[in-house]
């Protein structure tokens, strides 16, 4: 029987003294970290500051040491990836995700099939395209697609099946200046309409223009917290990032 607890403060996701141990090495020291719902929350922190394997413990992909991660209240902590996915939790990658020979709607096919008849697809392809900015693109071949369009499409891939909470995994990786703005206005329609997202990123340029509250992670410990612009007068914050704390 899994275990359940009540949301603290509606959050959607509670990460509790969490311990991720690979041999001698402390990648998850003790994280504890709230996620409310209805908001995007952003992770950042240096390299080594265990934002992977965080991602990976959220998703399912590795399992604590010790400690406890809840999902609307129920325990996940061993629960494999499926059946997060079945419970709500989407997650779109960095490396793009979607078959470059196949059209956009033969590759949103898959997550639409499990929750819609095959008739109405396309039409439900179409919609979920027109909220990622593709409208129109469904018949086109997606190595056709700019490199950002393809990361668009990856994340339409990851809300096809509605999910309550979305995790991006470095969302704005090798996208343009112009790009990049359009996957921030993206992530935040996307919010609007009701979605909780985590977004993994170390652009703080990316970040900044969320005007999120955003999370740092130092040797594997929340080291800070705030809305985006404390973070970035954070002089602590700031000695991480040059290597000196």
């Amino acid at each position: 029987m899994t275990a359940t607890v009540a949301a603290e403060d509606g959050a959607i996701l509670s990460v509790r003294d969490v311990y991720k141990v690979y041999g001698g090495v402390r990648a998850l020291n003790g994280l504890s970290l709230e996620v409310a719902r209805g908001e995007v929350h952003c992770v950042v922190g240096p390299n080594g500051a265990g934002k992977s394997t965080f991602f990976k413990t959220l998703i399912g992909v590795e399992t604590p040491t010790s400690g406890k991660v809840f999902y609307r209240g129920r325990d996940v902590t061993r629960m494999p990836a499926f059946r997060r996915a079945r419970l709500g939790l989407s997650v779109k990658f960095q490396n793009i995700s979607a078959f470059g020979e196949l059209t956009a709607l033969q590759n949103l096919f898959v997550p639409l099939r499990r929750n819609h008849r095959k008739a109405d697809i396309p039409d439900r392809a179409a919609a979920v395209l027109a909220r990622v900015g593709l409208a129109g693109l469904e018949h086109q071949e997606v190595r056709r697609l700019s490199h950002g369009q393809q990361q668009w499409l990856s994340i339409g891939l990851s809300i096809a099946a509605e999910p309550d909470l979305l995790l991006l995994d470095e969302p704005a990786a090798g996208l343009s200046a112009e790009e990049t703005t359009k996957t921030a206005s993206l992530i935040r329609e996307l919010n609007r309409q009701g979605m909780t997202i985590i977004v993994i990123e170390h652009d703080m340029g990316f970040i900044r223009s969320l005007k999120a509250r955003t999370s740092v992670l130092h040797y594997g410990r929340l080291f800070a917290q705030g809305e985006f612009d404390e973070i970035a007068a954070n002089e602590d914050v700031r000695r991480i990032y040059l290597g000196t704390a």
